[in-house]
């Protein structure tokens, strides 16, 4: 005790005594708060930062939806979204090609045909180009109602078929019993 009394002075004391003072309010307020009490009212604007955050403590359920815009994302994260230069991967579908909305008498209505034919007569043959080989697309053809002149055209109960040729499409069209049938109809070519 007499080694350890040169060395003791109020400086010494009460220093001491506020380190003991402040774990005691530290660990108080530990042991005490409720759990959750601290919420954004507690904590000042820009307290906390990333630094402050463990990983993954932020997910995307705490985010509210459309808080988030592009001027909060990194130029880092942006460019991985869109992939390496020169890696864009296998080519998607190119949708829609070639399409057309053909009324009974034949004549196009809608699309981007650069020519039809129709027999008339009730044959329900009709030929649409479209400027290029589309054997290898898929084509489809429903009836459906497309204008004619100033009323539109209501297709009656039946079927119509669909085959390439070349740079045209033969479309056909039949009644409910089968037999041959002008009737109006749509064509969808996907290349």
């Amino acid at each position: 005790m007499i080694r350890l009394h040169p060395h003791l002075s109020y400086a010494n004391v009460m220093a001491t005594a506020a380190v003991f003072i402040a774990l005691g309010g530290s660990a108080y307020a530990v042991t005490q708060l409720p759990r959750d009490s601290v919420g954004a009212a507690q904590i000042k604007r820009s307290a906390v930062g990333a630094s402050e955050l463990r990983t993954g403590a932020v997910s995307s359920r705490s985010i509210r939806d459309r808080s988030v815009t592009l001027r909060d994302i990194s130029a880092a994260a942006r460019g991985s979204l869109r992939g390496a230069k020169g890696d864009s991967g296998p080519a998607g579908p190119s949708g829609v090609a070639f399409h057309a909305a053909v009324n009974s008498g034949g004549a196009t209505v809608r699309g981007n045909a650069t020519g039809f034919t129709h027999d008339q007569g009730g044959s329900g043959l009709y030929t649409i180009a479209f400027g290029r080989d589309v054997n290898g697309c898929q084509a489809t053809a429903t009836l459906a109602a497309v204008q004619n002149g100033r009323s539109l055209e209501q297709p009656t109960p039946g079927r119509i078929t669909v085959g390439a040729a070349g740079a045209t499409l033969a479309v056909r069209t039949f009644d409910v019993d089968g037999s041959a049938k002008d009737q109006p109809f749509n064509v969808i070519v996907v290349c």
